[in-house]
């Protein structure tokens, strides 16, 4: 039967991996009409959507309301907007796209489903007409298609739709062509049209679903069966090969998926998606990596298991006396140190190859990829903790050598490694350091015996293992987060070191795009007679952001011959500005912007930007600017939406300080820590500097080297709070796991086979009523300072939105009055984002934009000129002063206040100021994570000592039990002693019970006494009768025998009187013998019951035996300590003697007598084993063995073992033997130990 399924294992591998293959190398067999399929679903989907939207918007929008934003305002699945049929925009619940109502077709080729074609982008629309109170209305429903957006980063995606399209292989028609295919919805109305070019691939995967059913049944079949088998192997004892048979099915299906790259390529999950994690070819996505580690844990758990039994356990001690002891643990702390190296890597492996950190400063984002990451560190850090403490059983069990011994073996191997690690890294000292308290912990308190059952040790060695793993994890973090952080700074250091401006590259593309389309400028370049000065000012004021403050500006303008109208003084004409400057050497990547790199002198960097002017094809001049740095500047409140992914790079954090120096000399500093502090001049000296940094005056310094130039770059150290809230969080998250897997374990084999004693239970309890309490506490805690520190940040945008505004409502009362014009008012905004470092929007009363001190923004055609929906509900519509709400662009998450500006005298509104707040998440996030790690420091904190406490109180707590149980264990009807309890709580309740019940037995012992007396009187009489009258009858016969040779007159022959004469004496010696053997039990004492150590009996009783001519008496003495038991140390010797006696005795002749004794302990017991190898006991006598008076020999009265099982169980022990008819017979004494108090304990 086995032979069958191992065959159909291996055939079900084959065809796993033939049915990857096949669908690996077909691919599906008509990819266009694939990709078609799932374009219509797509679509059809939407246009479902479309109709649930309408369907609410008719629910809000009843006939008897009016049309306003607040009724309108739903949360849609798309974006709709409603005109009026002349094309006037009443409503638009989207701000980030607004079709021209002269792109809908309205007309008399109108179609519900039409494709809105614009410089947005391509949507997918349903267009509708709705009449209310006699009112015609159009509501233009889209879902984008493909973007035009001019950015692409991380928030804002350029390009098509990936839920539509497999990639941009395609072409989109809005009216059927015969060469395309028509996209139509489940009712055959149709919808746009689409060519699918060669290269087209369908959103998805290449996959057949048939085989790939084929191949999940194949798995699963593989799986059973291969489960079942290895099952079966194991519960017959064949364990190496179930192992072996495990390790071949596991790899098998490992290396099938790994070549066939399954299921990455045939599925769209996250999981198995490398651009989230990639280590190796191993290990290309976290999935994979998640399954490697769950095989390799389960090959280990089989390993473990077979370690772990007792057969191996023994054997391996035989081994182990063959050798120095010191070998062993060296092995074993070599290869716990080996696993521990494994884990440690395991954490660095993550955490280099993924796109997200494990520390507290993630919290805020923790998403499942990190749940999942920290589930493969706990799995990685069980096989750590699992190998140790089955390693070092292997090595500990029965071993002959003490535990200093084994430290002192830990403590030189550790010493030199204890000294490189310090010399080296910190990080690696702390990680061994906790290694060692690790074994020292588990060799100390043998916490190896803890591993294969569940109770209360048991669960205390997982949490301390689980605490030794959250600093070891602890600190790699802490590594990881600091060779981040100094790849940061060094990128920052060659950034600026190579004297490059990218960001500012970025900035003047787009000015110098923007000045020569502007109209203003154009008009007053072609008025001779009109100042040029306008130019410059709105140059500076509208165009150059707050950015540039690091630059100092210099605007050029010239006529078309080449002469400078803003400064006739200036001796540099154009030409000469393009001779020197307009060369290959300083060319950027932006057209007619050159950089020139500083000198030796004084002056700093520049740029220079030739604008030629244009107007109707007609050249009108040139405007240069020249911009000379005077320092780098690291922060800007550019959003980051408007930053293309190539600039991404060239962006740095601006918590970061640095300072420029060249030959020590400061040159210029940033950020708010003092470089010309004398002792940072030392640092530069300092090689530890260059290599990894320097902390300081709670800072971390980095430098980097070019030439004369030294950059360093500092930024606050990671808080200790930080620190050790990483380690809680990492243990919490390791115990959470570990409870998980003891549910699972207990619901796998039945929560009524899992029992706990009494402390374990007591423990859970006490722990149940702190750990929930507490966990409830610190999740409201949470969410009350989250909830604080959010209203407080809100307040303080408020408080930014009105300085904003107070200065701000000047300036548009005299636009609105128009006493300013448009362009002095938008320079006011453009100052006042600058001074206030915010971006300022400023719409109309109507909800169209006014002016913007980003206009990138609606350029670029990121946002369009209209107010968000709910502001214009609740500023406009509802009236109220102020509101703040939660925006997105793309995938950017941001916070916006609107507020509004009234008249001083009607409150009319004026308009609304739009302050966006691109960094609320990041504050809150850091907020958030203040919170969470002092809490979980103060959570974990009192978990542990609580868990202290706890084990210590359970253990107070359960000591009377146990102390009741020692008593009870060795009550008896001779001396019992009464309890003491001081209080008369239920303890004590218990004890007085107790106390009742030796006062009882007492007098049932006395009346007993008297009957045993009575008893043990008539049976001695019986047997002092029975064995007297033996020899009498003899005599009598014999006397008989005298008397009737006397009459027979024959008495005087000697001969004839000898042999009855002998005869008598030898009866007569036979009373005295009994007479003797009666008068010594007679003579006997009571058994005392006093404190002895057992060991020395035995050896005392053997010792007797040393030089017994009768046979040899072999001892081993497999205990190291003392054996405390309560006893009479005289009887016990007479006891094993007797029974050595016998064990001679019973050999037959053609044997050497051979008798082993043999002390062994095992927990609370001592155990004494007398082996003979006499001729055994036959089945017919085993049951009177221990009866008084039975004896197999010839001679003796049969009383010895009788008095040996008496004065055994006296004791408290227990007496029994095993025998084999024809090789021997082994007797076994037993003993419960006394628990003896610790030197130096009170």
């Amino acid at each position: 039967m086995l032979k069958k399924r191992r065959l159909i294992i291996v055939f079900g591998i084959i065809l796993m991996a033939i049915v990857l293959a096949i669908n690996f190398f077909s691919g599906s067999p008509d990819e266009s009409k694939a990709g078609l399929e799932q374009i219509e679903t797509t679509t059809r989907k939407v246009a479902e959507e479309f109709d649930e939207d309408f369907i609410q918007l008719l629910m809000n929008y009843r006939p008897e309301k009016q049309m306003s934003f607040s009724t309108l305002n739903f949360d849609s699945k798309h974006p709709f907007y409603l005109y009026t049929s002349d094309g006037q925009l009443l409503y638009w619940s989207s701000v980030s796209m607004i079709p021209d109502f002269k792109d809908v077709d309205t007309g008399a080729s109108f179609k519900p489903y039409q494709l809105i074609d614009n410089s947005k982008g391509t949507y997918f629309s349903r267009v509708r007409s709705i009449n209310r109170n006699n009112q015609q209305y159009w509501m233009v429903q889209v879902y984008s298609l493909y973007d035009k957006v001019e950015i692409d980063n991380e928030y804002l995606h350029a390009g098509y739709n990936n839920d539509v399209f497999g990639n941009d292989r395609f072409i989109l028609s809005a009216e059927p062509r015969g060469e395309y295919d028509k996209v139509t919805g489940n009712r055959g109305e149709y919808f746009f049209s689409v060519s699918l070019r060669m290269g087209y691939v369908p959103v998805g995967h290449k996959s057949s679903t048939a085989l790939l059913l084929f191949f999940f049944s194949l798995t699963g079949l593989v799986f059973i069966l291969g489960g079942d088998f290895v099952v079966r192997l194991w519960s017959h004892g064949r364990r190496k090969l179930a192992l072996l048979y495990t390790i071949s099915i596991l790899v098998s299906i490992r290396a099938i998926m790994l070549v066939f790259h399954f299921p990455q390529d045939y599925f769209e999950v996250p999981l198995f998606d490398a651009t989230y994690y990639a280590s190796s070819i191993l290990n290309p996505s976290l999935g994979d990596l998640l399954l490697n580690v769950i095989f390799s844990a389960i090959v280990l758990a089989m390993l473990i298991s077979m370690l772990g039994r007792r057969e191996v356990i023994v054997a391996f001690a035989k081994i182990r006396k063959r050798y120095y002891q010191w070998v062993f643990y060296l092995i074993a702390y070599l290869l716990s140190g080996f696993f521990l190296f494994l884990f440690f890597k395991l954490f660095t492996n993550i955490s280099n190859n993924s796109q997200w950190n494990l520390n507290i400063l993630d919290i805020p984002t923790f998403d499942y990829f990190k749940a999942i990451s920290i589930l493969i560190l706990f799995v990685g850090g069980a096989g750590y903790l699992m190998f140790t403490l089955m390693s070092l059983n292997l090595v500990f069990y029965k071993a002959r050598a003490k535990k200093a011994y084994a430290l002192k073996v830990l403590m030189g191997l550790s010493l030199p490694i204890l000294l490189v690690t310090a010399w080296f890294d910190f990080i690696y000292l702390v990680v061994y350091i906790s290694h060692i308290i690790l074994l020292v912990a588990i060799i100390s308190f043998e916490l190896y015996d803890n591993v294969l059952k569940l109770q209360l040790n048991t669960f205390l060695t997982f949490f301390f293992g689980c605490l030794v793993g959250a600093v070891v994890t602890g600190a790699a973090s802490y590594q990881d987060y600091g060779k981040r952080e100094i790849h940061e700074k060094e990128r920052l250091a060659n950034q600026i070191l190579r004297e490059k401006d990218v960001m500012a590259e970025f900035l003047l593309s787009d000015v110098m795009q923007r000045v020569k389309e502007d109209l203003f400028i154009k008009n007053r370049m072609t008025n001779p007679s009109l100042s040029k000065d306008p130019v410059e000012q709105k140059i500076r004021k509208i165009y150059i952001s707050n950015y540039f403050d690091q630059y100092e500006l210099n605007i050029m303008i010239f006529s078309p011959s080449g002469e400078d109208v803003l400064d006739r003084s200036n001796e540099q004409s154009l030409d000469d500005l393009r001779y020197r400057y307009m060369n290959s050497d300083y060319a950027t990547s932006v057209r007619n912007l050159y950089f020139v790199k500083s000198g030796e002198g004084v002056e700093g960097n520049k740029f220079y930007a030739f604008m030629p002017m244009v107007k109707d094809g007609d050249f009108i001049g040139t405007i240069v600017m020249e911009l000379v740095q005077q320092r780098i500047k690291s922060t800007s409140v550019f959003p980051k939406l408007l930053l293309d992914k190539k600039y991404i790079d060239d962006i740095y954090d601006s918590n970061l300080d640095y300072a420029l120096f060249r030959d020590s000399v400061l040159q210029y500093s940033i950020g708010v820590y003092n470089y010309r502090n004398p002792d940072v001049i030392e640092l530069l000296e300092n090689n530890n500097l260059y290599k990894s940094g320097m902390n300081r005056d709670g800072y971390h310094h980095f430098g980097v080297r070019n030439g004369s130039s030294t950059l360093i770059v500092s930024s606050p150290i990671y808080p200790y709070n930080y620190i050790l809230a990483d380690v809680s969080f990492f243990f919490i998250s390791y115990i959470a796991c570990t409870l998980f897997f003891i549910i699972i374990y207990a619901l796998l084999n039945g929560l009524n086979k899992v029992q706990f004693n009494y402390a374990t239970r007591l423990q859970f309890h006490l722990n149940f009523a702190f750990f929930v309490p507490m966990l409830v506490i610190s999740a409201i805690s949470i969410g009350l300072l989250s909830k604080s520190y959010l209203e407080d940040l809100h307040r303080q945008y408020f408080e930014k939105a009105n300085i904003i505004r107070d200065n701000l409502f000047q300036y548009l009362e005299q636009e609105t009055k128009g006493v300013m014009d448009r362009d002095e008012f938008l320079a006011e905004v453009y100052r006042l984002a600058n001074t206030t470092a915010t971006d300022i929007n400023v719409f109309s009363s109507d909800g169209k934009l006014m002016a913007t001190s980003q206009p990138n923004i609606i350029e670029k055609k990121v946002l369009t000129r209209y107010l968000n929906p709910e502001a214009y509900a609740e500023i406009i519509e509802a009236q109220n002063n102020q509101v703040i709400l939660d925006e997105q662009v793309g995938s950017l998450k941001y916070k916006t206040v609107y507020i509004s500006l009234r008249e001083m005298k009607r409150q009319h509104t004026l308009g609304i100021i739009s302050i966006p707040f691109f960094e609320s998440e990041e504050e809150l996030n850091v907020l958030i994570v203040d919170v969470f790690s002092t809490i979980i420091n103060i959570f974990v904190a009192i978990f542990i000592v609580f868990l202290i406490v706890s084990y210590f109180v359970s253990k107070q707590l359960t000591d009377p039990f146990k102390l009741l149980t020692q008593k009870l264990k060795v009550t008896n009807l001779e001396d019992n002693e009464p309890m003491y309890w001081p209080t008369n709580d239920e303890i004590g309740l218990l004890v007085k019970e107790y106390n009742n019940m030796l006062y009882k037995l007492e007098a049932s012992r006395k009346t007993l006494s008297l009957t045993e007396k009575e008893s043990a009187w008539r049976e001695m009489a019986k047997q002092v009768a029975h064995e007297i009258k033996n020899p009498l009858t003899p005599m009598k016969l014999t006397l008989q025998h005298l008397l009737r040779l006397q009459a027979e007159g024959r008495i005087d022959d000697p001969e004839k009187l000898k042999k009855p004469i002998h005869n008598m004496i030898n009866q007569v010696d036979t009373l005295s013998d009994i007479a003797t053997s009666f008068s010594t039990f007679a003579k006997m004492p009571l058994p005392k019951n006093e404190l002895m150590d057992f060991e020395q009996v035995v050896i005392n009783a053997v010792e007797l035996f040393k030089n017994n001519e009768r046979g040899k008496v072999v001892f081993y003495d497999q205990v190291q300590e003392r054996l405390p038991v309560m006893g009479d140390d005289k009887l016990f010797g007479r006891v094993i003697s007797n029974l050595i006696i016998n064990g001679l005795q019973s050999v037959p002749e053609d044997r050497v007598p051979t008798v082993t004794v043999t002390l062994t302990t095992q927990k609370e017991w001592t155990r004494l084993e007398v082996k003979d190898n006499g001729a055994g006991i036959p089945e017919e006598f085993r049951d009177k063995i221990f009866i008084p008076n039975f004896s197999t020999k010839s001679e003796g009265s049969g009383l010895g073992l009788a008095i040996a099982k008496r004065g055994v169980e006296t004791a408290g022990g227990n007496i029994w033997f095993e025998t084999v008819v024809g090789e021997g017979t082994s007797f076994y004494l037993t003993f419960p130990l006394v628990k003896m108090a610790k030197p130096g304990a009170s």
